[in-house]
């Protein structure tokens, strides 16, 4: 199976937008931020005195790593879309063919074959097919790509059976070792 699709920077931002709440990083950073914060209050200004002063330091310092984090996700976002362009493959037309052993991908830049055990997931989000390739590393392919939703859906279901085999053939062949 085939598609041709065309990468714009509007497709990054809504990709980073809808992936960057459920990953488990974001949560991370957020209360490390808070944690950082909370603690440099604390000795700065010294133990809150009564529970009145620490709820206010701990919700300070919680706020404070909700805004560190998006700050954090602005100046991301900015960075790629400041780095990104149709020389260097992440921007323009991309074509994705499926096949047993993995997802090709062609770009005027370059040609990949991710192989589906490699893969880390495959799912659908909004009206993207996410191909993770890597801890932040993904093949978007937006669903406008395909004439009719069913060739979406079809297209998304044979990436997943591959990518489930190939995993559970994994799977099946380290328990029999």
């Amino acid at each position: 199976m085939k598609v041709i699709t065309h990468i714009g920077k509007l497709d990054l931002i809504k990709f980073n937008i809808s992936i960057t709440p459920k990953m488990r990083s974001t949560y991370i950073t957020i209360t490390a931020i808070a944690l950082v914060i909370f603690l440099y209050a604390t000795w700065n200004k010294g133990l809150p005195e009564n529970l009145r002063d620490f709820l206010i330091t701990l919700i300070s310092s919680a706020i404070g790593g909700v805004f560190g984090m998006l700050f954090g996700i602005a100046f991301n976002m900015a960075t790629i879309l400041l780095m990104s362009s149709e020389k260097n493959g992440v921007l323009g037309e991309h074509t994705y063919t499926l096949h047993p052993e993995g997802i090709n991908e062609k770009t005027a830049a370059n040609e990949t074959l991710n192989k589906w055990h490699g893969v880390v997931c495959v799912k659908s989000v909004h009206s993207y097919l996410l191909i993770q390739v890597a801890a932040c590393l993904f093949h978007i392919i937006p669903k406008r790509s395909f004439d009719t939703p069913e060739q979406f859906e079809k297209f998304t279901s044979q990436a997943m059976t591959y990518w489930q085999q190939a995993h559970n053939t994994g799977n099946d062949q380290a328990s029999s070792s």
